[in-house]
């Protein structure tokens, strides 16, 4: 089983961290985007409430979202995954 995806990636002369984890009690996927330790992004995908995915499913769900975002990060489009100011 795996729980989570760790990528280092460059943009630029940044390096982000990107990290994908399942949240089951919450039933969703996130990932968030790490820069010298503090989050500058975030992408959250609910499982939604109908139907039970496999495990596998998930998981491949997963993959795919860290695959995007690490695709996102290297283009250097962050701004679809800002985290809302407070």
């Amino acid at each position: 089983m795996i729980f989570g995806f760790n990528s280092d990636v460059q943009c630029g002369e940044t390096w982000y961290h990107v990290q994908s984890e399942i949240q089951s009690k919450k039933r969703q996927l996130e990932t968030h985007i790490f820069v010298h330790g503090r989050c500058v992004g975030r992408q959250i995908t609910p499982l939604g409430d109908t139907g039970t995915p496999s495990e596998q499913e998930i998981q491949d769900m997963l993959k795919e979202q860290h695959r995007e975002v690490l695709e996102a990060v290297r283009a250097g489009r962050l701004e679809q995954f800002a985290i809302p100011e407070p």
